[in-house]
C-alpha cells in the first residue's frame, strides 16, 4: 500500500511522491533530494516494506481521514465555483435580454424618426410647392400697392375693417345667444334619453317581478270617486257658463275655466296659494305644459324652489312628458340663473329682470310661472314691502306676461294685510288640503279672486290623472270647516 501524508502547512493529503502540496503549493522536499533509503541494500528496502506494509490501525484511520477530507474540500470548491459560475451565466443571460430589448426600442425609435424625417420633406415639398404658387399672387399685391389706385382700395378696405369691428360685439352677442339656447335644447335632450332610459329599466324590473296570476286587477277608488263626480257635475252642473275669449288663456281644465269666467286674463298676475303638498307646482306646470304641447303658446317655469332636472322629472311621473312641450317650454332654476348672470351688479329683483327680458328680447315668450314668492324674499334676505311687489308684478306685465306666482304663506295672513301680494295682484285661487270624516285627505280648490270677471268662489275637490286635472262637487262629509 502506498505511504500517504499530510501536508504541514493545511493539512491535505498527499502521495509518496508529492514534492509540493495541491491545495497550498507548500513545497516539502527539494527535488534533488534522493530518499535515503535508496543507499540501503535491497534487502533491508525489502524488511522496510515489509514492516511498513503491516496495518497499524490508528495511522491508517488518521490517513483515511485525511484522505477524505480533501476529497470533500474540493468537492464543495467545485460546487461553490459550479454556483458562482451558474450566478453569472443567469446575469449575463438577464443582461442580454435587456440588451435585445433596448435594441428593439433603437430599431422602433429609428423607424419612427425616419417616418417623421419623411413627413417632414414631404411638408417641406408641400411649403415649397405653396411658395412658388404665391409668387405670382405676392407679385400682383406688390404691383397693386405700387400702383396709382392704392388710395381707393385702401379706403375701401379700411371701410370693411371698420365695419368688421363693429359687427364683432354683435356677432358674438348673436353666437352666445345660439349656444345658450342649443345648450338648453340639448339639456332637455339628453335628459329626456335619460329618463326613458330609466323608465325602461324600471319597466324592465317590474315585469320580472310581477307574478302571472289570474285574479283581477283592484280597484281604484279615487277613479271611481272621479267617476261619480262627473256624473254628479252632469246633473248637477259647475260654475258659470263664459264664452271663448281670445284675450283668455286657458287653465286647459274645463270646469276651472267656466270658474274663472273662461280662463285666465292676458296680461294679469295671478296668485297661487297653498300648504306644501297641494300640488300649487304642478298645477302650474300643467299650465304652461300643455299650453306649449297643444297650443305652441311659448312659456317659462322659473323654479327657485328646486333644481331643473328633479321638477322635470317629477312632472314625468305625473303624466306630463318633456318631450310634448320641449320646444315652447322654457324650465329655468336658480344655477342657471347664476351662470347666466354671472358679474352682473344689482340685487335679485334687478337681476331677475334682466335676465326675464333678455330671454324675452331673443325667444319671445307669453306665459311665466315663478315658483315661489317666499323663495324670491329668502334670496332677498328681506319680506318686501307693497311697494316692491307692486315693482315685481308692475315689471312683468311691462314686459306683457301673463304670470303665476306661487305663495306658501296662508291666505289668512294674506286676507289680514300682514303681506300685500294679495291685494297687487289681478287674481289669486287657493288650494287647501282637507281631511274627511274617514280620515281621508283631499285637494280643495277655489277662486278668491279675479278683476274684471264674474268668478265662482266655491270650493271644489281637485282630482289629477295621468297629468291632467280635474275638479268636481265635494261628495264626502267633512270633519271641520275651511
Amino acid at each position: 500500500m502506498a505511504r500517504v501524508s499530510d501536508c504541514p502547512r493545511c493539512g491535505a493529503g498527499l502521495g509518496p511522491r508529492d514534492l509540493q502540496c495541491w491545495r497550498c503549493g507548500e513545497m516539502l522536499r527539494s527535488p534533488a533530494t534522493r530518499p535515503a533509503s535508496a543507499a540501503q541494500p535491497i534487502s533491508s528496502r525489502i524488511r522496510e516494506v515489509s514492516v511498513h506494509a503491516i496495518p497499524k490501525p490508528k495511522a491508517s484511520s488518521a490517513r483515511s481521514c485525511s484522505l477524505t477530507e480533501g476529497r470533500g474540500g474540493r468537492y464543495r470548491d467545485s460546487q461553490e465555483r459550479e454556483k458562482e459560475l451558474r450566478q453569472e451565466a443567469e446575469a449575463l443571460e438577464a443582461e442580454a435580454v435587456k440588451l435585445e430589448e433596448s435594441t428593439c426600442r433603437l430599431h422602433e425609435e429609428k423607424k419612427a424618426l425616419i417616418e417623421r424625417q419623411r413627413q417632414l420633406d414631404v411638408r417641406e415639398d408641400e411649403l415649397a410647392s405653396l411658395a412658388l404658387a404665391l409668387q405670382p399672387a405676392l407679385k400682383a399685391v406688390e404691383e397693386f400697392y405700387s400702383g396709382p389706385e392704392k388710395g381707393a382700395y385702401a379706403a375701401e378696405l379700411d371701410a370693411l375693417l371698420d365695419a368688421r369691428r363693429d359687427l364683432s360685439p354683435v356677432l358674438e352677442q348673436e353666437r352666445n345667444r345660439i349656444r345658450e339656447k342649443v345648450e338648453r335644447d340639448m339639456a332637455d335632450k339628453l335628459n329626456r334619453i335619460s329618463q326613458l332610459e330609466d323608465a325602461l329599466r324600471a319597466a324592465h324590473a317590474q315585469v320580472d317581478e310581477t307574478p302571472l296570476s289570474d285574479t283581477s286587477p283592484p280597484i281604484d277608488i279615487d277613479e271611481a270617486i272621479r267617476q261619480i263626480a262627473e256624473q254628479a257635475d252632469r246633473q248637477i252642473g259647475v260654475g258659470l257658463e263664459s264664452s271663448p275669449d281670445p284675450d283668455l288663456f286657458s287653465t286647459y281644465i274645463e270646469k276651472l275655466d267656466q270658474i274663472l269666467a273662461g280662463g285666465i286674463p292676458e296680461g294679469s298676475i295671478i296668485l297661487l296659494n297653498g300648504p306644501a303638498g297641494s300640488m300649487k307646482t304642478s298645477l302650474a306646470y300643467q299650465v304652461l305644459h300643455h299650453a306649449a304641447a297643444r297650443d305652441h303658446i311659448k312659456g317659462m317655469f322659473f323654479s327657485l324652489e328646486q333644481g331643473r332636472d328633479t321638477l322635470i322629472r317629477q312632472m314625468e311621473r305625473l303624466g306630463m312628458r318633456r318631450n310634448d312641450s320641449l320646444d315652447d317650454l322654457m324650465v329655468v332654476d336658480l344655477v342657471e340663473l347664476r351662470r347666466s348672470m354671472k358679474g352682473q351688479q344689482g340685487d335679485w329683483h334687478s337681476i331677475l329682470m334682466r335676465y326675464v327680458t333678455n330671454v324675452m328680447r331673443e325667444d319671445p315668450f307669453r306665459l311665466f310661472v315663478l315658483d315661489s314668492l317666499e323663495s324670491f324674499m329668502a334670496m332677498s334676505e328681506r319680506i318686501l314691502s307693497r311697494g316692491e311687489v307692486q315693482d315685481l308684478f308692475d315689471g312683468l306685465r311691462e314686459l306683457g306676461l301673463t304670470a303665476i306666482v306661487i305663495s306658501e304663506t296662508p291666505l289668512k295672513k294674506l286676507e289680514d294685510g300682514e303681506h300685500m301680494e294679495l291685494y297687487v295682484a289681478d287674481g289669486a285661487i287657493e288650494l287647501a288640503m282637507k281631511e274627511t270624516r274617514n280620515l281621508r285627505v283631499q285637494r280643495w280648490i277655489r277662486c278668491v279672486k279675479l278683476r274684471g270677471a264674474n268668478i265662482d268662489t266655491c270650493y271644489y275637490r281637485l282630482l289629477c290623472q295621468e297629468g291632467m286635472f280635474s275638479i268636481s262637487k265635494p261628495l264626502a262629509e267633512y270633519s271641520s270647516g275651511i
